[in-house]
């Protein structure tokens, strides 16, 4: 059985060391997952370019990262050589901002604006859930 070990550093997520060493860190954690086995890099909470760049250069794994406000998008940090984009708990968290919006909506205002706007129709929805061959 084949064992994919994609080690995570929370530098840039938890501020773990002051912004200026963040990726000095970062990529000193990285070599060091690499030295104990790792098989890749999770770095989450980086979002710059040029960062996302020295890590790429800087530790010999594929690069993960998070899906996070200001990260660019996947074509760019494909050119970074970024190998995997992470969503996390971003799609659950829009669903979710997305029905308070439409809940608020509806029992503050008496409208359905939010809840009715590129709503899945149900036939679709229940099609998802429909025998596989």
């Amino acid at each position: 059985m084949d064992l994919f070990v994609n080690a995570r550093c929370d530098v840039f997520l938890k501020a773990l060391v002051a912004p200026a060493r963040a990726l000095e860190e970062s990529i000193s954690r990285g070599l060091r997952y690499r030295d104990a086995g790792a098989d890749g890099f999770f770095l989450p909470g980086v979002v710059e370019g040029s960062d996302i760049r020295q890590v790429v250069a800087g530790v010999p794994l594929p690069l993960n990262v998070l899906v996070r406000a200001g990260l660019p998008r996947v074509s760019v940090l494909m050119e970074l050589g970024v190998r995997r984009v992470s969503a996390g708990s971003g799609i659950s968290s829009a669903v979710h901002g997305l029905t308070r919006r439409a809940v608020r909506q509806f029992l503050d205002g008496g409208t359905y604006d939010a809840m009715l706007d590129g709503a899945m129709p149900y036939g679709e929805l229940n099609a998802l859930f429909g025998e596989r061959t």
